[in-house]
């Protein structure tokens, strides 16, 4: 008798360690022993059901990791929309085919969404079916009901009439998230043809690697852990009750034969740029000068056609400053494209303004 209630004793105490999250905290290094910065670590958090559907409830932002047999893994960062659909591309690396219905296209820059009313930065209009949708409305013009939307927003006149507006009612009201808190999100995994995919693995990302290699994360024993790094061959594990984990990644093959070249503006690089900018932009911005010096940073891509899209002000200190030198980049003329492999390829670019201010003369 006192054997079974040890055992019994010995099984509950199994049963409540493998229930609770256990704190791990892994060391991540190369085949030379160097320390791995930046490796993201993700944990098994459970699996698609017949209908391709999996129920998380998550915070805005957090990313998500998609792992089923015979397809590449998918990743997704969940944003405002509560629902989420993901087309993984096949092991033989056949793509998705579904496209976002009745939206305004041009290159790289999606359309600005605004649902029921409310500017929805992360919409993703694929993820309803038509009985959801009441009406649908598109506009390029900055008029009252436009600015009214976007008063409180980054968004300006220029983002609108390249971009365009698609205005959406719903035919029943859809509570969207918003950053900070948490949700219950729906991701449905399906294949390109919209068959739903069962059993597909849904990961969280629980971490990252610093500078010595080292990340803590919380975790259930018995759960599966996978770890990225954008050189490095992913890492797989099994979580145990052994929480002081190391790992050795594998580097990714080099690509042979890849050439690469950057974009160039009329005939010269991102200097000669910088000097059509100061030529057009100088005048403009010299009417908004203040007295302490001005600091903005751009960031934009030149697309595969060689036109800039997707211009973002990342820092400023100065609101009508950065207004001019958003507007100014869209105004770039052509430039020649990014090659790879003899392929047009997007290249992004971080472009720093920086004016004196007044105070300093």
């Amino acid at each position: 008798m006192k054997r079974f209630i040890i055992f019994l004793a010995t099984m509950v105490a199994s049963l409540t360690v493998a229930a609770q999250s256990l704190n791990y905290t892994l060391n991540l290094t190369n085949q030379g022993n160097k320390a791995i910065s930046g490796a993201t670590v993700f944990v098994d958090v459970g699996r698609t059901d017949e209908s391709g559907c999996f129920k998380i409830n998550a915070k805005y932002n957090a990313t998500l990791l998609i792992e089923a047999q015979g397809y590449s893994h998918a990743a997704l960062v969940l944003g405002a929309d509560p629902l989420q659909r993901v087309v993984p591309h096949s092991a033989t690396g056949k793509k998705s085919s579904l496209e976002a219905p009745l939206s305004l296209k041009c290159e790289l820059e999606y359309p600005l969404y605004v649902v029921n009313g409310v500017f929805i930065p992360s919409f993703k209009p694929h993820n309803y079916t038509d009985d959801q949708i009441a009406s649908m409305v598109t506009t390029k013009k900055w008029n009252k009901v436009t600015k009214a939307i976007f008063k409180d927003t980054v968004i300006e006149s220029i983002d609108v009439a390249r971009r365009g507006v698609v205005m959406i009612t719903t035919k029943e009201p859809i509570a969207f998230n918003t950053p900070k808190n948490k949700a219950q999100y729906t991701v449905v995994v399906v294949d390109t043809e919209g068959k739903p995919i069962k059993d597909a693995v849904v990961y969280i990302r629980r971490g990252r690697t610093d500078d010595t290699g080292s990340a803590e994360f919380k975790a259930k024993a018995g759960r599966r852990a996978i770890i990225t790094s954008a050189k490095y061959e992913n890492y797989s594990t099994t979580l145990t009750e052994q929480t002081n984990l190391s790992a050795i990644m594998i580097r990714r093959p080099k690509q042979k034969g890849v050439t690469k070249h950057m974009p160039s503006f009329d005939g010269g690089s991102i200097s000669k740029f910088r000097q059509w900018f100061m030529n057009y932009a100088m005048e403009d911005l010299q009417k908004y000068s203040q007295a302490d010096d001005t600091t903005i940073v751009a960031q934009f891509i030149v697309g595969k056609s060689g036109r800039v899209v997707c211009v973002e002000i990342i820092k400023q200190n100065n609101p009508r400053a950065a207004r001019v030198v958003k507007n100014a980049i869209y105004r770039s003329p052509q430039w020649s494209p990014g090659m790879e492999d003899g392929k047009p390829v997007n290249v992004s670019y971080v472009f720093p303004v920086n004016l004196r201010g007044t105070e300093s003369y």
